[in-house]
């Protein structure tokens, strides 16, 4: 992900918003992939099927972007008899290989939730088959690797400890002292079981508390919604706080996938969201400039109206479209999905954050121990104060000591 300062400017249309040298499969699987496709964009979808593609890099780059299942969707419903049979027969088991899996992956949600709930402990479905149901009203329609579930803080220790008697082990083996440091500096922790077939993402918060204030679980359990998960009575995270929880996972991953933009698209397609709780969340947390990111991803990418006034104060801030052009070379960079490094990490995060204070809150919780840390050196209860004093010479060795340059040699915060 190449964090340049220089871009283009790019206008709203029916289509994708693209460079011209950008190629027709790009173009397809973005007017694919968005919430509404009216006959203009139809057309296109037809117009661009009858080219001569690469049918092979289409379905390579939708993988790597986890919306396979909705590329086949959008093809089988406007151009199903004009895309060539083998590409449209692999698709086609790939969304039914899908739609089986995230049946089973449903039914071991709700066999946790029963679990957890038995033994007294509210648990919220968060992410995964859910947002599958709630984005798209289709559980085939979203890939995901994983099932999300959210407790209360006080409740985390004895949710891994039932997860654990149930078979499920620690993804990275770490013992009770290291996980107590976990427990304060960390927001999830993962478990598998069956191969790592099955994984489990235990959240007691969306975010750490200094990578993102003002959003604490606290806050997020008075506004649960009511949903049912095969049969068992759930709740789950508000249309309004789901949304603005998805951008800051999408920002904790600095928007590497395509699948996270479509979620936020979809949902604002589908739902009447009270726009002026999502600006005052947005602006509460310092990472205002990361939510008005996300909806012109959605904006220029995936053809999404929004109010004029969200408009208005995205076009206000000149530094969204540059980091949305970021976003996007690095989305249609390839079929290859490359992770960002740790300085990637660091930059973005640093251009998301216009003012020192946000600024100081994000090295401070950089510098927490990750799992991370913990697995690489076992300490003695005792002297798990050394993981703190161990991080920040890990963070200088993984971000190739360059972070005294991100600072003292970077422009000011509104680059």
């Amino acid at each position: 992900m190449d964090l340049r300062e220089s871009v283009s400017s790019s206008v709203l249309s029916s289509t994708p918003t693209l460079k011209s040298t950008d190629r027709a499969e790009h173009e397809l699987l973005l007017c694919c992939v968005r919430p509404q496709v009216d006959s203009h964009v139809s057309d296109r979808i037809r117009s661009l099927v009858a080219q001569d593609l690469d049918w092979e890099y289409l379905f390579l780059l939708a993988r790597r972007h986890s919306v396979v299942a909705l590329l086949y969707y959008r093809l089988q419903e406007t151009a199903a008899e004009i895309v060539p049979a083998q590409p449209f027969q692999r698709l086609q088991k790939y969304f039914q290989d899908n739609a089986a899996r995230n049946v089973i992956f449903n039914a071991e949600l709700s066999r946790l939730l029963a679990m957890l709930g038995e033994n007294g402990i509210e648990a919220i479905p968060y992410k995964g088959p859910v947002l599958g149901l709630f984005a798209y009203n289709n559980l085939a329609l979203r890939r995901f690797v994983d099932l999300d579930v959210m407790v209360k803080r006080e409740d985390a220790a004895k949710s891994i400890d039932l997860l654990l008697a149930d078979g499920y082990e620690v993804s990275k083996s770490i013992n009770l002292s290291q996980r107590k440091v976990l427990l304060q500096t960390q927001h999830n922790l993962q478990l598998h079981r069956s191969n790592r077939q099955l994984i489990v993402e235990l959240h007691w918060e969306v975010a750490s508390q200094l990578f993102v204030s003002s959003v604490q679980a606290d806050d997020l359990w008075g506004g649960l919604v009511p949903i049912e998960i095969n049969g068992v009575q759930s709740k789950t995270l508000s249309t309004e706080d789901l949304l603005f929880s998805l951008s800051v996972h999408a920002l904790r991953h600095v928007w590497e996938k395509l699948l996270w933009i479509c979620d936020l698209a979809w949902i604002i397609s589908r739902y009447d969201l009270d726009w002026s709780i999502l600006l005052q969340r947005a602006r509460s947390t310092k990472i205002e400039r990361n939510f008005l990111l996300g909806l012109q991803l959605c904006r220029r990418l995936l053809g999404v109206a929004l109010p004029d006034h969200v408009v208005q104060q995205i076009e206000r801030d000149s530094s969204i479209d540059k980091l949305a052009d970021v976003v996007i070379e690095f989305l249609l960079s390839g079929t290859e999905h490359i992770p960002a490094s740790s300085l990637q990490h660091l930059k973005f995060n640093l251009l998301v954050r216009p003012s020192w204070p946000a600024r100081a809150r994000y090295f401070r919780h950089i510098l927490n121990p990750t799992d991370g840390d913990l697995t690489a050196v076992s300490l003695p209860g005792s002297l798990s104060f050394g993981y703190y004093l161990m991080r920040p010479f890990r963070l200088l060795f993984k971000t190739g000591g360059q972070i005294q340059k991100v600072l003292f040699h970077g422009k000011n915060g509104d680059q």
